[in-house]
């Protein structure tokens, strides 16, 4: 049989041989150094590419545009060692079928390989093994916990990731432990509890600060987490700075709903 080929692209020499022996005796493996080169490498038949977000001349997701043009249907991995939001998100934007972080763990990536090329399930799910969907969530959460303070709705958290609205709040729900809402309002509350630890804002402003439409939602949504309202939070808190230099209130565990 065959063997699949792989289209390296990596701009560290070192990492690319690095890579390559690790793989060529599976796989046949093309190389790039850059974005010229890989595009130059896409002429040949590839099975599946395997891209470094930081390349010399582009970063790695115009080179994935590109592949995605030629090539739509094509699996690609994005090595990278930012995880942002924004990364992520682009990720996502630009169908990039799987994500790992650097410093790579090799023996996962052989894993992710065998998957998506062979179709080789065994330890696919095991605790270390990012997928897809994962990074999807992980890029939701870090999406909540940069903008928490702006107006966000699940349409809009669902266009962009791609996701239908059910879908992005079973597998958030799934992965986080807590719906997504709840996540949110827990974000904008410990925000909002760290401000009440000060004069500076009023009360409302405080809540309109972290995101909350009007007062009475985040009077409901503090004593929820916090078990007191955020006047006695802020009143217990001087005090017991005062006292002890200590808070005696912390949010309640396990608050999921």
């Amino acid at each position: 049989m065959q063997k699949k080929s792989i289209l390296l692209v990596e701009d560290d020499a070192g990492v690319r041989i690095t890579l390559r022996e690790l793989i060529e005796q599976e796989y046949i493996v093309l190389e790039a150094s850059n974005y010229t080169e890989a595009v130059n490498q896409l002429k040949n038949s590839v099975d599946l590419a395997l891209v470094d977000y930081v390349l010399p001349d582009v970063d790695g997701f115009e080179l994935i545009n590109t592949i995605r043009k030629l090539k739509p249907s094509l699996p690609v991995i994005i090595m990278t060692g930012f995880s942002t939001e924004s990364v992520m998100m682009k990720a996502v934007k630009t169908g990039v079928t799987d994500y790992i972080k650097k410093p790579l763990n090799l023996a996962h990536l052989k894993r992710r390989l065998s998957y998506l090329l062979e179709g080789k399930k065994e330890d696919v799910y095991s605790e270390n093994v990012e997928t897809r969907e994962g990074f999807i969530i992980e890029g939701i959460v870090r999406y909540i916990d940069e903008h928490y303070m702006k107006g966000m709705s699940l349409t809009e958290l669902s266009e962009k990731v791609c996701m239908n609205k059910f879908k992005l709040c079973k597998s958030f729900k799934e992965k986080t432990g807590c719906g997504i809402k709840s996540y949110l309002n827990s974000v904008r509350i410990k925000n909002a509890s760290e401000l009440l630890k000060s004069d500076n804002l009023n009360i409302t402003e405080i809540a309109c600060f972290v995101g909350f439409e009007n007062i009475v939602s985040f009077y409901r949504a503090f004593r929820g987490i916090y078990g007191v309202s955020p006047k006695e939070y802020r009143e217990n808190s001087k005090k017991a700075t005062k006292d002890t230099g200590s808070l005696p209130w912390s949010s309640r565990s396990g608050n999921n709903n």
